[in-house]
């Protein structure tokens, strides 16, 4: 298993096989990985390049989220997987994703190292209060970057994720993984009624 030729280090097969076990939990998950993912109807929501939402459907439910200029990629990546029966669906996202409050079990995104530090803290902040009570945020960057891979981690932490975790599954590809905080932590970070 891997990603298309252009995809680099994080389509590589250890980077890609990390991902799934940071998506869909593990029986022995690395130190400080946190408890496994316990079986959920909900998939994996990806937001990323179609062969990224791809890949993580190889393990299991997913639901890769895309902008309307990348359709028919999101097209192509739909027919591949159910002629191969993987479980993928694909909707368009705008810029206010259809998900209530703590309601995803996880959600991997690619690339959070390629924005400035305030963007990138706006961006996971947007999304982590989308995740349910010990739900995975899990970050995909290509970078060998020591710096980035630590202003990802700073996004997570402003964002009050708990456990956070960096992978490097190979040189120049980093995952970034944080879990979701008790329901009245993530209210009190975000202003929100619990």
């Amino acid at each position: 298993m891997r990603g298309p030729l252009l995809s680099g280090p994080l389509g590589s097969q250890p980077a890609l096989e990390a991902l799934l076990r940071w998506s869909f939990g593990s029986p022995n998950p690395p130190p400080g990985a946190g408890a496994p993912l316990a079986a959920a109807p909900a998939p994996i929501v990806v937001l990323g390049p179609a062969w990224l939402g791809s890949a993580v459907a190889r393990g299991g439910r997913a639901l890769l989220l895309v902008e309307s200029e990348v359709r028919p990629q999101a097209v192509r990546a739909l027919r591949r997987a159910r002629k191969e029966s993987q479980p993928l669906d694909v909707a368009l996202a705008a810029a206010e994703l259809p998900f209530r409050r703590g309601s995803l079990s996880a959600l991997v995104v690619e690339n959070v190292a390629g924005l400035a530090a305030a963007e990138a803290e706006r961006w996971i902040a947007a999304l982590a209060p989308l995740l349910r009570p010990g739900g995975r945020l899990i970050a995909a960057d290509a970078t060998s970057s020591d710096a980035a891979a630590a202003r990802v981690a700073g996004a997570f932490l402003a964002a009050a994720l708990l456990d956070i975790v960096q992978e490097w599954p190979r040189e120049g590809a980093v995952l970034t993984v944080g879990v979701a905080p008790s329901a009245s932590v993530t209210a009190a970070r975000f202003d929100t009624p619990v």
